[in-house]
Protein backbone atom coordinates (compact mmCIF):
# COMPACT_ATOMS: atom_id res chain seq x y z
CA UNK A 1 0.00 0.00 0.00
CA UNK A 2 1.20 3.47 -0.84
CA UNK A 3 1.67 5.92 2.04
CA UNK A 4 -0.44 8.58 0.32
CA UNK A 5 -3.71 6.61 0.24
CA UNK A 6 -6.69 8.59 1.46
CA UNK A 7 -9.18 7.24 4.00
CA UNK A 8 -12.76 6.67 2.82
CA UNK A 9 -15.14 7.51 5.67
CA UNK A 10 -18.69 7.48 4.34
CA UNK A 11 -21.26 10.11 5.30
CA UNK A 12 -23.44 7.55 7.11
CA UNK A 13 -24.49 7.47 10.75
CA UNK A 14 -26.50 4.53 12.10
CA UNK A 15 -28.42 4.24 15.36
CA UNK A 16 -29.97 0.91 16.33
CA UNK A 17 -31.68 1.17 19.71
CA UNK A 18 -35.19 0.37 21.00
CA UNK A 19 -37.35 3.41 20.36
CA UNK A 20 -40.92 2.13 20.29
CA UNK A 21 -42.89 4.00 22.97
CA UNK A 22 -46.43 2.60 22.76
CA UNK A 23 -47.82 4.01 26.02
CA UNK A 24 -46.54 7.52 25.35
CA UNK A 25 -47.92 7.32 21.82
CA UNK A 26 -51.37 5.95 22.72
CA UNK A 27 -52.12 7.71 26.01
CA UNK A 28 -54.45 10.69 25.96
CA UNK A 29 -52.70 14.00 26.56
CA UNK A 30 -54.70 15.71 29.27
CA UNK A 31 -54.92 19.37 30.29
CA UNK A 32 -51.85 21.01 31.78
CA UNK A 33 -51.58 20.62 35.57
CA UNK A 34 -52.18 23.67 37.75
CA UNK A 35 -50.23 22.29 40.71
CA UNK A 36 -47.44 19.83 41.47
CA UNK A 37 -49.92 17.28 42.90
CA UNK A 38 -52.65 16.42 40.41
CA UNK A 39 -55.67 14.66 41.90
CA UNK A 40 -58.84 13.04 40.61
CA UNK A 41 -62.07 12.05 42.34
CA UNK A 42 -63.65 8.60 42.15
CA UNK A 43 -66.83 7.16 43.59
CA UNK A 44 -68.40 3.73 43.95
CA UNK A 45 -71.97 2.49 43.63
CA UNK A 46 -73.76 0.74 46.49
CA UNK A 47 -74.30 -3.02 46.28
CA UNK A 48 -77.19 -4.13 44.10
CA UNK A 49 -80.33 -5.18 45.93
CA UNK A 50 -83.49 -7.03 45.06
CA UNK A 51 -85.91 -6.08 47.82
CA UNK A 52 -88.86 -3.89 46.97
CA UNK A 53 -90.72 -1.11 48.78
CA UNK A 54 -94.16 -1.45 50.42
CA UNK A 55 -96.98 0.44 48.81
CA UNK A 56 -97.86 3.79 50.34
CA UNK A 57 -94.86 3.94 52.66
CA UNK A 58 -93.24 7.36 53.03
CA UNK A 59 -89.49 7.73 52.67
CA UNK A 60 -88.06 8.49 56.10
CA UNK A 61 -84.34 7.96 55.57
CA UNK A 62 -82.14 9.53 52.94
CA UNK A 63 -78.76 8.50 51.59
CA UNK A 64 -75.95 10.95 50.95
CA UNK A 65 -74.70 9.79 47.54
CA UNK A 66 -71.51 11.87 47.82
CA UNK A 67 -70.28 10.42 51.10
CA UNK A 68 -68.11 7.76 49.46
CA UNK A 69 -66.29 10.07 47.07
CA UNK A 70 -62.49 9.75 47.37
CA UNK A 71 -59.56 11.70 45.92
CA UNK A 72 -56.10 10.48 44.97
CA UNK A 73 -53.41 11.61 42.61
CA UNK A 74 -49.83 11.82 41.47
CA UNK A 75 -46.91 14.22 41.54
CA UNK A 76 -45.28 15.73 38.49
CA UNK A 77 -42.07 14.39 37.00
CA UNK A 78 -39.26 16.47 35.49
CA UNK A 79 -37.43 14.92 32.54
CA UNK A 80 -34.30 16.79 31.47
CA UNK A 81 -31.11 16.19 29.54
CA UNK A 82 -28.47 18.42 27.95
CA UNK A 83 -26.59 18.48 24.66
CA UNK A 84 -23.53 20.35 23.46
CA UNK A 85 -20.73 20.37 20.93
CA UNK A 86 -17.39 22.09 21.31
CA UNK A 87 -16.40 25.16 19.34
CA UNK A 88 -13.90 23.08 17.35
CA UNK A 89 -16.35 20.25 16.61
CA UNK A 90 -18.83 22.74 15.23
CA UNK A 91 -16.28 24.13 12.78
CA UNK A 92 -14.70 20.99 11.34
CA UNK A 93 -16.28 18.53 8.95
CA UNK A 94 -17.92 15.54 10.68
CA UNK A 95 -18.97 12.31 9.00
CA UNK A 96 -22.64 11.39 9.10
CA UNK A 97 -24.06 14.91 9.46
CA UNK A 98 -23.69 18.42 8.16
CA UNK A 99 -24.79 19.95 11.48
CA UNK A 100 -23.44 18.24 14.59
CA UNK A 101 -25.35 20.56 16.93
CA UNK A 102 -28.72 19.89 15.30
CA UNK A 103 -28.00 16.19 15.40
CA UNK A 104 -27.16 16.38 19.12
CA UNK A 105 -30.43 18.18 19.80
CA UNK A 106 -32.48 15.63 17.86
CA UNK A 107 -30.71 12.76 19.62
CA UNK A 108 -31.42 14.32 23.02
CA UNK A 109 -35.15 14.57 22.22
CA UNK A 110 -35.24 10.93 21.12
CA UNK A 111 -33.51 9.84 24.32
CA UNK A 112 -35.86 11.87 26.51
CA UNK A 113 -38.92 10.35 24.83
CA UNK A 114 -37.62 6.92 25.80
CA UNK A 115 -37.13 8.18 29.36
CA UNK A 116 -40.77 9.31 29.48
CA UNK A 117 -41.98 5.91 28.29
CA UNK A 118 -39.82 4.08 30.83
CA UNK A 119 -41.07 6.36 33.62
CA UNK A 120 -44.74 5.77 32.79
CA UNK A 121 -44.19 2.00 32.77
CA UNK A 122 -41.93 1.91 35.85
CA UNK A 123 -42.29 0.55 39.37
CA UNK A 124 -41.17 3.81 40.96
CA UNK A 125 -43.15 5.49 43.73
CA UNK A 126 -44.23 9.12 43.56
CA UNK A 127 -42.01 11.61 45.34
CA UNK A 128 -42.39 15.25 46.24
CA UNK A 129 -39.53 17.30 44.86
CA UNK A 130 -37.52 20.08 46.44
CA UNK A 131 -34.25 21.88 45.87
CA UNK A 132 -32.37 18.67 46.59
CA UNK A 133 -34.92 15.92 45.84
CA UNK A 134 -36.24 15.11 42.38
CA UNK A 135 -39.91 15.14 41.48
CA UNK A 136 -41.21 11.66 40.63
CA UNK A 137 -44.50 10.56 39.20
CA UNK A 138 -45.82 7.13 40.19
CA UNK A 139 -45.37 4.52 37.45
CA UNK A 140 -47.94 2.00 36.24
CA UNK A 141 -46.40 -0.92 38.11
CA UNK A 142 -47.00 0.88 41.43
CA UNK A 143 -50.46 2.07 40.43
CA UNK A 144 -51.57 -1.46 39.57
CA UNK A 145 -51.33 -3.21 42.91
CA UNK A 146 -53.85 -4.65 45.36
CA UNK A 147 -52.17 -3.29 48.50
CA UNK A 148 -51.79 0.32 49.60
CA UNK A 149 -48.85 2.28 48.24
CA UNK A 150 -46.26 3.71 50.60
CA UNK A 151 -46.84 7.35 49.62
CA UNK A 152 -50.26 8.95 49.19
CA UNK A 153 -51.93 5.53 48.94
CA UNK A 154 -54.92 4.89 46.74
CA UNK A 155 -58.05 4.45 48.91
CA UNK A 156 -58.83 0.80 49.55
CA UNK A 157 -62.02 0.71 47.48
CA UNK A 158 -60.13 1.86 44.39
CA UNK A 159 -57.06 -0.37 44.60
CA UNK A 160 -56.60 -2.88 41.78
CA UNK A 161 -58.35 -6.14 42.73
CA UNK A 162 -55.96 -9.03 43.39
CA UNK A 163 -57.61 -11.03 40.60
CA UNK A 164 -56.51 -8.43 38.05
CA UNK A 165 -52.88 -9.28 38.84
CA UNK A 166 -51.16 -12.60 38.11
CA UNK A 167 -47.61 -13.57 39.06
CA UNK A 168 -46.88 -16.95 37.50
CA UNK A 169 -43.57 -18.35 36.42
CA UNK A 170 -43.25 -17.24 32.81
CA UNK A 171 -43.46 -20.85 31.61
CA UNK A 172 -46.80 -21.19 33.44
CA UNK A 173 -48.42 -18.22 31.74
CA UNK A 174 -51.08 -20.31 30.04
CA UNK A 175 -54.21 -19.23 28.21
CA UNK A 176 -56.19 -19.95 31.35
CA UNK A 177 -53.97 -17.68 33.48
CA UNK A 178 -54.09 -14.90 30.87
CA UNK A 179 -57.86 -15.19 30.58
CA UNK A 180 -58.22 -15.05 34.37
CA UNK A 181 -57.07 -11.43 34.25
CA UNK A 182 -59.76 -10.62 31.69
CA UNK A 183 -62.34 -12.46 33.79
CA UNK A 184 -61.41 -10.44 36.87
CA UNK A 185 -61.56 -7.22 34.89
CA UNK A 186 -64.99 -8.23 33.63
CA UNK A 187 -66.15 -8.45 37.25
CA UNK A 188 -64.99 -4.84 37.74
CA UNK A 189 -66.77 -3.41 34.71
CA UNK A 190 -69.63 -5.88 34.36
CA UNK A 191 -68.97 -5.53 30.66
CA UNK A 192 -66.69 -6.89 27.98
CA UNK A 193 -64.00 -4.29 27.35
CA UNK A 194 -61.05 -3.94 24.99
CA UNK A 195 -57.60 -3.60 26.57
CA UNK A 196 -54.22 -2.62 25.20
CA UNK A 197 -51.80 -5.13 26.71
CA UNK A 198 -48.35 -3.53 26.65
CA UNK A 199 -46.11 -6.52 27.25
CA UNK A 200 -42.45 -7.43 27.52
CA UNK A 201 -40.90 -9.84 25.05
CA UNK A 202 -41.11 -12.91 27.30
CA UNK A 203 -44.85 -12.42 27.78
CA UNK A 204 -45.31 -11.86 24.04
CA UNK A 205 -43.44 -15.08 23.29
CA UNK A 206 -45.63 -17.07 25.68
CA UNK A 207 -48.84 -15.67 24.22
CA UNK A 208 -47.59 -16.35 20.68
CA UNK A 209 -47.24 -20.00 21.67
CA UNK A 210 -50.94 -20.23 22.51
CA UNK A 211 -51.55 -20.95 18.82
CA UNK A 212 -48.85 -23.62 18.61
CA UNK A 213 -48.49 -25.86 21.66
CA UNK A 214 -50.45 -29.13 21.69
CA UNK A 215 -53.67 -28.36 23.62
CA UNK A 216 -53.52 -31.53 25.69
CA UNK A 217 -50.29 -30.33 27.30
CA UNK A 218 -51.66 -27.31 29.15
CA UNK A 219 -55.40 -27.29 28.40
CA UNK A 220 -55.26 -24.86 25.50
CA UNK A 221 -58.28 -24.48 23.27
CA UNK A 222 -56.79 -25.32 19.89
CA UNK A 223 -53.65 -25.40 17.79
CA UNK A 224 -52.94 -24.21 14.27
CA UNK A 225 -51.46 -26.09 11.32
CA UNK A 226 -50.00 -23.98 8.52
CA UNK A 227 -50.15 -25.16 4.94
CA UNK A 228 -46.71 -26.13 3.68
CA UNK A 229 -47.60 -24.63 0.30
CA UNK A 230 -47.43 -21.13 1.79
CA UNK A 231 -43.83 -21.61 2.91
CA UNK A 232 -44.67 -19.25 5.74
CA UNK A 233 -44.90 -19.99 9.45
CA UNK A 234 -47.16 -17.62 11.39
CA UNK A 235 -46.25 -17.54 15.05
CA UNK A 236 -48.03 -14.56 16.53
CA UNK A 237 -51.11 -13.71 18.56
CA UNK A 238 -52.02 -10.08 18.09
CA UNK A 239 -55.51 -10.21 19.61
CA UNK A 240 -56.68 -12.48 22.43
CA UNK A 241 -60.48 -12.50 22.21
CA UNK A 242 -62.40 -14.20 25.02
CA UNK A 243 -65.90 -13.98 26.47
CA UNK A 244 -64.59 -11.59 29.14
CA UNK A 245 -62.69 -9.10 27.01
CA UNK A 246 -60.45 -8.41 24.05
CA UNK A 247 -56.72 -7.97 24.61
CA UNK A 248 -54.58 -6.39 21.90
CA UNK A 249 -50.93 -7.43 22.41
CA UNK A 250 -48.35 -4.65 21.99
CA UNK A 251 -44.66 -5.53 22.53
CA UNK A 252 -42.39 -3.12 24.36
CA UNK A 253 -38.85 -2.92 25.74
CA UNK A 254 -39.60 -0.36 28.44
CA UNK A 255 -41.74 -2.05 31.11
CA UNK A 256 -40.21 -1.82 34.59
CA UNK A 257 -36.78 -0.71 33.37
CA UNK A 258 -33.81 -1.46 35.65
CA UNK A 259 -30.34 -0.16 34.76
CA UNK A 260 -31.59 0.66 31.27
CA UNK A 261 -33.07 -2.81 30.59
CA UNK A 262 -36.81 -3.51 30.51
CA UNK A 263 -38.44 -6.48 32.22
CA UNK A 264 -39.63 -8.87 29.52
CA UNK A 265 -41.90 -10.67 32.00
CA UNK A 266 -44.16 -7.71 32.82
CA UNK A 267 -47.36 -6.73 31.01
CA UNK A 268 -50.04 -4.12 31.67
CA UNK A 269 -53.72 -4.48 30.80
CA UNK A 270 -54.65 -0.88 30.02
CA UNK A 271 -58.01 0.73 29.43
CA UNK A 272 -56.76 3.95 27.88
CA UNK A 273 -59.92 5.79 28.96
CA UNK A 274 -58.55 5.65 32.53
CA UNK A 275 -55.14 7.16 31.72
CA UNK A 276 -53.83 10.60 30.86
CA UNK A 277 -50.37 12.08 30.44
CA UNK A 278 -50.68 15.65 31.66
CA UNK A 279 -47.85 17.95 30.58
CA UNK A 280 -47.03 21.09 32.52
CA UNK A 281 -44.30 21.56 29.90
CA UNK A 282 -44.38 19.48 26.75
CA UNK A 283 -41.15 17.99 25.44
CA UNK A 284 -39.09 20.86 24.06
CA UNK A 285 -35.53 22.06 23.54
CA UNK A 286 -33.86 25.29 24.66
CA UNK A 287 -30.71 26.73 23.09
CA UNK A 288 -28.36 28.41 25.57
CA UNK A 289 -25.88 31.23 24.89
CA UNK A 290 -22.46 30.21 23.59
CA UNK A 291 -19.83 31.81 25.82
CA UNK A 292 -16.92 30.50 23.78
CA UNK A 293 -16.88 26.79 24.46
CA UNK A 294 -19.38 25.91 21.77
CA UNK A 295 -23.17 25.81 21.31
CA UNK A 296 -25.20 24.00 23.96
CA UNK A 297 -28.73 23.54 25.19
CA UNK A 298 -31.12 21.24 26.96
CA UNK A 299 -34.32 19.29 26.42
CA UNK A 300 -37.03 19.18 29.04
CA UNK A 301 -40.54 18.00 29.80
CA UNK A 302 -42.63 18.24 32.96
CA UNK A 303 -45.70 16.10 33.37
CA UNK A 304 -47.67 13.63 35.44
CA UNK A 305 -49.23 10.22 34.87
CA UNK A 306 -52.91 10.49 35.76
CA UNK A 307 -54.68 7.22 36.62
CA UNK A 308 -58.39 7.88 37.05
CA UNK A 309 -59.23 4.55 38.67
CA UNK A 310 -56.69 1.71 39.18
CA UNK A 311 -59.53 -0.82 39.67
CA UNK A 312 -59.95 -0.96 35.93
CA UNK A 313 -56.36 -1.97 35.12
CA UNK A 314 -54.51 -5.29 35.27
CA UNK A 315 -50.99 -6.65 35.33
CA UNK A 316 -48.84 -9.69 34.64
CA UNK A 317 -45.73 -9.76 36.83
CA UNK A 318 -44.25 -13.11 35.90
CA UNK A 319 -41.10 -14.57 37.40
Amino acid sequence: MLGGNREDLRDILTILEPEGCPVTSMIKKGPAPKATLIEVVAVTLRDVRTQGTPEGKDITTFNNKAVDRRRFGNYIHVWEDSYAVTDIEQQVQIAGTDDLYAEAKAKCIRELKRDIEATLCADQEMQQGSGSDEWRTRGLFKWIQSTAQAVNPVPTEFLTPAGNIVTPAIADLTEDVFNNVLQSLFSVYGDRKRYDVVAGIDVIEQVDNYSRVQPSAINQRYYVTDSAEKRQIILSVKIFDSSFGIATLIPTMFNEVTAGVGDGKTAYFLNMELLELQFLETLHSVDLPDYGGGPRGYCKAVGSLCVKNPRGLGKIAAT
